[in-house]
């Protein structure tokens, strides 16, 4: 059963509850006023002066113009009249042939009973003569509520007839956006095309959930750009050293041209590429790494992290002077991750930096400062300094794939933060990684 059908189905049940529900209140309702009105009716039947005329006394039976049954006169049984005018039947048990001087009767009793095969309302109530019994034909309010029972009926029928066309014309109205959604989907699926968007502009809860898959795809559709821009940057970038590792690695083979100086440069040359390569493929599987969802965040030192990441790269690089102002912050992620980034802005600080100046580290509040005193950065190079493979003017003559500060934005990305450039004043580049201190 498809949703739209479900859901004509439950308007079509949830409003013929609604109008059974309510042709049962109208027609007991009904029923009860016109019996009440009956009632009402021989309750005022007992002012009636043939009435209050009967039960005071036996002989005033033939006030009435009704024959007196002989068990009357016996006082041992009950008798019929009709009360002139009244319309009301009115049956007498008398006591006894003694006149009663006045009229005093319990309160009465209605009930619905047959009366002479006749279905009919009777009131009784007890008075000094005997039991007074008054009834009165219910024909007439039974075919009323027979026509009110077949109205109902026709009227419940037609509401859930027009119920369950409107609901389908409802419903497909509103199952339009999901249908929209799922055929787009649906054709994303089949053609693996995610530029495609199911749009939306309404505010309810479909055109707010497709809204979300137009930026999930869009999410996605980015993801695999970049993917693919990154496969197509490292063939790039991989093609060069690759050549010459090749044209290398001939010459070698051809020994018998080269001289033995020349065979220690070409073998060099192939160490420094080698090098070169494993470090771009590093850096690239660190990139295709992301987030790292298998490792759980915890909180630890920042500054003992960073301390370690300067004092490794103060043995690499020995003739460069660190200097550190690590004040005591505790945040939340992964260290591993951490220590890479700040590692790689150091890197970049020490590529940049001239002799006998020092590099600045400080740690305060979740903050990694970084400073270095090179040329610093040009204005338009901050917006792209940050991309994968993006290299600056000055730096396409140094060594190096353009990774190193994009893996320190992807990692600042992963743990909720930031990193930033600015120029110092007195010439150089801060650079600059915020992370979140632990509460």
């Amino acid at each position: 059963m498809s949703f739209r059908l479900r859901l004509t189905v439950l308007a079509s049940l949830a409003v013929a509850v609604a109008i059974v529900g309510t042709s049962f209140v109208v027609y007991y309702t009904d029923k009860r006023e016109l019996l009440h009105q009956v009632d009402n009716d021989l309750r005022v039947s007992l002012t009636v002066p043939q009435v209050r005329t009967t039960i005071k006394g036996q002989p005033s039976l033939r006030s009435l113009r009704t024959p007196v049954s002989p068990k009357l006169r016996t006082g041992r049984a009950s008798e019929t009249v009709i009360a002139p005018g009244s319309g009301v039947a009115v049956g007498v048990r008398l006591l006894g042939n003694k006149r009663v001087s006045g009229f005093v009767a319990s309160p009465p009793h209605f009930v619905t009973t047959d009366v002479g095969g006749v279905r009919s309302r009777a009131l009784t109530v007890a008075t000094p003569l005997g039991k007074l019994i008054l009834s009165r034909p219910l024909a007439s309010i039974d075919s009323n509520l027979r026509h009110l029972r077949w109205a109902l009926v026709l009227v419940s029928l037609g509401g859930i007839g027009v119920a369950a066309l409107l609901g389908a014309l409802v419903s497909g109205t509103a199952v339009a956006p999901l249908r929209r959604l799922t055929e787009t989907t649906d054709r994303i699926v089949e053609t693996g095309d995610l530029s495609r968007r199911i749009g939306g502009g309404g505010r309810d809860e479909i055109s707010r959930l497709s809204r979300r898959l137009d930026e999930l795809l869009a999410t996605l559709d980015d993801s695999l750009r970049a993917q693919r821009q990154l496969v197509a940057d490292a063939s790039h970038e991989l093609r060069t050293p690759i050549a010459t590792l090749r044209a290398n690695v001939e010459l070698l083979a051809d020994s018998r041209t080269l001289a033995g100086k020349e065979r220690d440069e070409i073998v060099a040359d192939v160490h420094d590429e080698l090098e070169s390569m494993t470090a771009l493929i590093g850096e690239l599987v660190e990139l295709a790494r992301g987030e790292e969802a298998d490792v759980a965040p915890s909180e630890f030192r920042l500054d003992e992290v960073v301390k370690t990441a300067v004092d490794r790269a103060a043995r690499r690089a020995p003739g460069i002077d660190f200097r550190t102002e690590l004040e005591p912050t505790t945040v939340t992620g992964v260290p591993e991750r951490v220590e890479r980034a700040v590692a790689n802005l150091l890197d970049n600080a020490r590529k940049w930096s001239p002799p006998l100046e020092p590099i600045v580290v400080v740690v305060r509040d979740g903050l990694v400062e970084v400073r270095d005193h090179g040329p610093g950065i040009d204005a338009e190079d901050v917006p792209l300094l940050f991309n994968r493979f993006y290299r600056s003017k000055k730096a396409r003559g140094m060594p190096g794939a353009g990774l190193g500060l994009a893996i320190v934005k992807q990692i600042a990305d992963a743990h909720g933060g930031s990193v930033t450039v600015d120029r110092a004043g007195d010439g150089g580049a801060i650079f600059r990684l915020q992370l979140a201190p632990s509460s």
